[in-house]
């Protein structure tokens, strides 16, 4: 069911936001359409409402935090842009439509149709959710490899920076982001459940470097320490963790840490 669902794939929100030629011979026109960032941002805007009609307003609210008098003019030629991308990327198929509601003071709605699996983010969700039924009918291996596929789907953080959108949709984008760091701590749990923490080190210390006050990740390293007989790196990540929190956030670790650092010093293997 999953294993050939990136031939499927049309539409990317997982990295640069992407639509995918049905023939690869149209790639570059699709990119160059795709160039500008306000462009880009309105296609993010529909697909994260795919199926949905979309008003100009909405539209308007999602692309800038707070919208120019040009706002109606320059979403008409964003739209054409994603339009015209769209049927390079996939000739003959319709997929987005345009609704004219009420009077000349209307700019109507949008709608941009998109078929299951054929969105990135989609996919993703569904593999994670399919994950956790495996994990919790204790088919863990299939339950890591489910994590992994979905996790080779990212391309980048959600949109990638370069993206013009108002805070509003930023945040949408940044909730994909949270959910693929939670999809990664998840498979740390399972590769540990698995007992292949040896070779977790380097890939929590690389995370780490990315987000370094995610207590959950830190928790996983002293694990792995623990756990590889390196009691003295398991206490001194505790204690990095420590200064890093105090200095930024002037707080300390939380519970679940301090619990942690209390079963390693006590040498308590039930309680790592």
């Amino acid at each position: 069911m999953w294993s050939d669902q990136s031939s499927a794939l049309k539409f990317g929100l997982l990295g640069p936001v992407v639509i995918w030629s049905f023939d690869p011979n149209h790639d570059e026109t699709v990119k160059q359409l795709l160039s500008e960032n306000k462009t880009r941002g309105a296609l993010a805007a529909l697909l994260l409402r795919a199926n949905l009609f979309v008003t100009q307003a909405q539209l308007g609210n999602l692309l800038w935090d707070v919208p120019p008098e040009s706002a109606r003019p320059n979403i008409r030629s964003y739209v054409a842009r994603v339009r015209k991308a769209l049927n390079f990327a996939d000739p003959g198929v319709v997929r987005l439509s345009t609704v004219k509601r009420g009077g000349p003071s209307d700019g109507g709605s949008y709608r941009l149709r998109v078929e299951p699996m054929e969105l990135d983010a989609d996919v993703f969700v569904r593999l994670v959710r399919h994950a956790g039924e495996e994990t919790r009918a204790g088919a863990l291996t299939k339950a890591v490899a489910t994590l992994r596929l979905a996790l080779s789907l990212w391309r980048g953080d959600a949109g990638q920076t370069d993206l013009a959108v108002a805070d509003v949709l930023r945040r949408q984008l940044d909730a994909l982001n949270e959910l693929r760091l939670v999809a990664q701590e998840d498979l740390l749990s399972l590769q540990f459940r698995l007992g292949e923490h040896r070779l977790l080190i380097p890939e929590i210390r690389a995370l780490l470097a990315e987000h370094p006050m995610r207590e959950g990740l830190w928790a996983h390293l002293m694990r792995a320490y623990y756990l590889t007989g390196d009691i003295g790196s398991a206490l001194n990540s505790y204690q990095e963790c420590w200064r890093l929190l105090d200095r930024n956030l002037g707080v300390r670790p939380g519970a679940v840490l301090q619990q942690l650092h209390s079963a390693v010093l006590h040498r308590d293997d039930d309680s790592v």
